[in-house]
């Protein structure tokens, strides 16, 4: 009897993991490439990390959103923390979240900030990014939840998106200090590095500074008198003041 039940039971789909299924991931890093890349997500929010990168640390900040919506759902019916369903548009030059319903952009996040990436071991379909907060310097966790797709297959895509935009960035300066490590599969990367670079009003202030140091040193060595040297004050890398001292 139990091999007849057994035999009218629907059997499951073998699971094949996006690692081997490279075909679709090609696809994804020519519309990353060509700007047209969206995956259909829910936007569970965000968290400020102490990490700048690690898969634990974004399996943690997706543990702790799923468990503060539980807790509000369950107190709070109607008030209950929802996640927000979206669009997540992947490209070079950044990350872009807009409501589905109302349009709106939720997220608009530049590539360059985003330190590193992974999907999640614990849901399949959950996704998570580390960037620096602009304004806090902080590290912020974005945590998302594919709706159609895995987690593995979105974190691919923002793989493609920094290494497109490490090329462009490669072209335009050929002295590049950054560098991304990818694991086997593609599918979580870390950035190392930055991709700040000196303004002109910075160098200007340098070479002023320089200049300023040069003019100071060659005044002490047309005022030194025999048998005399000097003695240098400074305050907070300021020069404050130049005696004179017999020896």
């Amino acid at each position: 009897m139990n091999k007849l039940r057994q035999s009218f039971r629907r059997k499951k789909d073998v699971y094949v993991p996006e690692s081997s299924r490279p075909h679709q991931w090609q696809t994804d890093e020519e519309a990353v490439r060509g700007g047209k890349c969206s995956f259909a997500v829910k936007y569970l929010g965000h968290v400020e990390v102490e990490e700048s990168r690690g898969m634990h640390i974004c399996e943690d900040a997706v543990k702790r959103l799923k468990t503060d919506r539980k807790f509000f759902k369950g107190f709070f019916a109607k008030a209950g923390k929802k996640a927000v369903r979206a669009v997540l548009w992947v490209s070079a030059d950044g990350l872009r979240v807009v409501d589905d319903k109302t349009k709106d952009l939720i997220l608009d996040q530049t590539i360059e900030k985003v330190s590193f990436c992974a999907p999640d071991r614990n849901f399949e379909r959950a996704f998570s990014y580390i960037c620096r907060d602009g304004t806090t310097r902080r590290w912020i966790c974005h945590c998302f939840m594919a709706i159609k797709d895995s987690g593995e297959r979105l974190s691919h895509a923002v793989g493609c998106a920094f290494a497109a935009c490490l090329e462009r960035k490669q072209k335009r300066e050929k002295e590049c200090g950054v560098t991304a490590t990818f694991d086997a599969n593609r599918t979580t990367f870390t950035r190392e590095g930055s991709f700040r670079v000196t303004t002109a009003t910075e160098a200007a202030e340098r070479e002023e500074v320089m200049r300023q140091l040069q003019d100071v040193k060659k005044g002490q060595c047309e005022h030194r008198r025999p048998g005399e040297r000097s003695v240098r004050t400074c305050d907070g890398g300021s020069l404050v003041s130049l005696q004179w001292r017999r020896t």
